[in-house]
């Protein structure tokens, strides 16, 4: 009988040992691409990854959030970057957690983009080139920023860069290749078809920041662009 009380005390422990166990959580940083549901409630997320993963998340009913789920909407305007814990277990994956994550790259700017700011404007360039060929020269190109991408078979050729430009500038984003799809610039919500692989729009930087580029369709990122 003498042994009783030290067994009553390893089953306790035992007990409390196992109480603790629960899914692993993974945490995760990137940029949300895709909103799914309203201003009173969001369904889902698509995330994407600093490591190039794409992810569709489920907030979980009983997560530790820093912030409204409307937030995320904010995320998906300025391509801010989103620090998530991420259980793997579920299926859809589930955001556990989340808060607004540190990025160097997006506090290179000395303020944050104004969200309040009125939409970029969109213009064609004199003498009113389509903006489903890319033009031979630049010399109809407004003074700004030119940038030209290649994209083929869904990738761009170099791989993905940064391109920088100044607040008030004029940039044109000039695609040419074999990609059907549509061109997304984050954070301006502007959208550029891309017709047999060829596309161009011109855009005034009004708004710091740094915004990806990506491919609509695949959530494939082809450029950045940081507006300082």
């Amino acid at each position: 009988m003498r042994y009783a009380p030290a067994l009553a005390v390893l089953l306790v422990l035992a007990a409390c040992g196992d109480s603790g166990d629960g899914p692993p959580v993974e945490t995760v940083q990137g940029v949300v691409l895709e909103v799914n549901g309203d201003l009173e409630g969001v369904e889902s997320f698509v995330l994407r990854t600093d490591d190039g993963e794409v992810l569709e998340l489920v907030p979980s009913p009983d997560g530790d959030f820093r912030f409204p789920l409307a937030h995320l909407y904010d995320h998906l305007r300025t391509s801010e970057p989103l620090s998530v814990g991420l259980d793997r277990s579920a299926d859809p994956p589930l955001a556990v957690s989340m808060r607004d994550a540190d990025s160097s790259a997006w506090h290179a700017a000395e303020t944050h983009p104004d969200t309040t700011a009125p939409a970029a404007s969109v213009v064609t360039a004199p003498p009113a080139p389509s903006t489903t060929t890319v033009p031979a020269t630049t010399e109809a190109d407004p003074p700004g920023v030119v940038i030209d991408l290649t994209i083929t078979d869904g990738s761009v050729e170099g791989g993905v860069r940064r391109e920088a430009a100044r607040v008030g500038q004029w940039v044109t984003l000039r695609v040419s290749g074999n990609t059907s799809d549509e061109v997304h610039i984050h954070g301006y919500d502007l959208y550029m078809e891309l017709i047999e692989g060829q596309g161009r729009l011109t855009f005034e930087a009004s708004i710091p920041g740094v915004f990806e580029v990506e491919l609509e369709r695949t959530h494939t990122l082809v450029l950045q662009l940081e507006v300082s």
